[in-house]
């Protein structure tokens, strides 16, 4: 009769093993779904899962006192059973009752550790949602009667707190880590396709860049002064086919706003030369400084896809859109390789554009060691920086483990550098 006590003792502390970590482990989405399907059991769990301290206590309780009635048994009762019948042998007579007591723990520490707590809290990871839904009733009725055991324990404890100055935290955030932990493992297990994974790294890439990264770049936009004639006009046009140019007078600093070319021609359907001033439209400003996706949500406010780039002192240094923006997103790195590659020469030697964007060389090269980078946004201007004045041919300087050489300008502008990696 004992032993069937024990191990329906034992059972009972693998119920509230099981149940403990399975609303710990219970994904609240999960549980708001089944709510939506009119799961009542789904909304005590969640109840419990959002409020867990009166329901961790009472699971507490229930394992200490399991575990004292399961003592008690198995120290006075069983003992002495097993103790009677290692008697009866006769080289171990002398030591039934030692025997016995090794035995006996012995026993009981397996069955506690395998049926108590290993099994349980493995059937409750792998089915977290499904047990915390069933045993959530009868778990909120259990913690109401403890209620006064529980309010006696909170207040001791919350005492002793005090005493020693240790604040109630509770930080349920998750980081940006964390996220990226999860989608990784749930890619290996095949719940989530590699290329969702791809697209969620991109998010938290993109939410580290600015405009200034993105952004076409005033030395290579292709612009329309606001005394060209028509002519003019339509052959800038077809030698770089954009849908939307900045319109300037006389230099980019004289910058009017920008025009559609689907405008102009529809226009030119019916006038042999449309009127340009007529076309051109305010331009969004947006700070070379400002991160992607602020600059999204300024372009959505204002109904606009293209926003013309400003430095602190408010020289316009590119044009960015949209589709810049998500292009980030959903386009192949080796794509922006085609205007700013990084091509390997040998083991230790690459050569890069230096309009090759900062955030682009150090996530190729993985570098940990990152600069403060308020003043530039390519890795030319990291050159400059380091240099601190502009460079001439075959200058080099040395930054972590790279030195950087500059293997030809155009004009003041650094065109290309040779990366040299040093062996550590």
């Amino acid at each position: 009769m004992e032993i069937v006590i024990i191990i329906a003792l034992i059972l009972i502390n693998g119920l509230f093993s099981m149940s403990e970590l399975a609303l710990v482990s219970t994904r609240k989405f999960k549980l708001e779904a089944s709510i939506k399907k009119g799961d009542t059991g789904a909304a005590k769990a969640l109840e419990l899962a959002n409020n867990p301290t009166t329901f961790l206590s009472t699971v507490q309780i229930g394992i200490t006192l399991v575990g004292i009635l399961t003592g008690l048994f198995s120290g006075k009762s069983l003992t002495l059973t097993v103790a009677n019948y290692l008697r009866s042998i006769e080289l171990i007579t002398p030591y039934a009752e030692s025997v016995a007591v090794f035995l006996v723990v012995l026993f009981i520490t397996y069955l506690t550790i395998v049926f108590g707590e290993l099994i349980p809290k493995r059937i409750g990871l792998h089915y977290p949602e499904a047990i915390a839904t069933t045993i959530a009733a009868p778990m909120t009725i259990l913690s109401r009667i403890s209620l006064p055991i529980i309010w006696i324990l909170t207040k001791t404890s919350n005492l002793f707190f005090n005493l020693f100055g240790i604040k109630d935290y509770h930080d349920e955030a998750v980081s940006e880590e964390e996220i990226n932990a999860i989608i990784k493992d749930s890619t290996e297990g095949g719940e989530i396709q590699p290329i969702e994974q791809d697209l969620v790294r991109r998010v938290f890439s993109l939410g580290d860049r600015r405009a200034g990264e993105l952004m076409t770049h005033r030395m290579d936009l292709v612009w329309i002064d606001i005394n060209d004639n028509w002519e003019t006009i339509k052959s800038k046009i077809r030698s770089r086919p954009h849908s939307v140019y900045p319109v300037c007078e006389r230099s980019l600093d004289n910058l009017l706003g920008l025009v559609s070319v689907r405008e102009l021609f529809l226009q030119e359907s019916s006038t042999s030369s449309p009127n340009l001033k007529r076309h051109v439209r305010k331009a969004l400003f947006v700070s070379e400084y400002t991160a992607a996706y602020r600059v999204l949500e300024l372009l959505r406010s204002a109904q606009q896809h293209y926003g013309i780039v400003l430095d602190e002192y408010g020289d316009l240094q590119g044009l960015i859109s949209i589709n810049d923006i998500l292009d980030e997103l959903i386009s192949d790195k080796t794509d922006t390789a085609n205007d700013y590659q990084i091509i390997q020469r040998s083991e230790n030697t690459w050569l890069a554009d230096g309009k090759l964007p900062l955030f682009e060389f150090i996530q190729y090269f993985k570098v940990s060691d990152v600069p403060e980078t308020n003043n530039f946004t390519t890795l030319g201007g990291l050159l400059l920086k380091l240099l601190d004045h502009i460079p001439t041919l075959t200058e080099k300087v040395r930054w972590n483990n790279f030195e950087l050489e500059v293997v030809d300008m155009d004009g003041m502008r650094i065109d290309k550098i040779l990366i040299t990696r040093i062996p550590e």
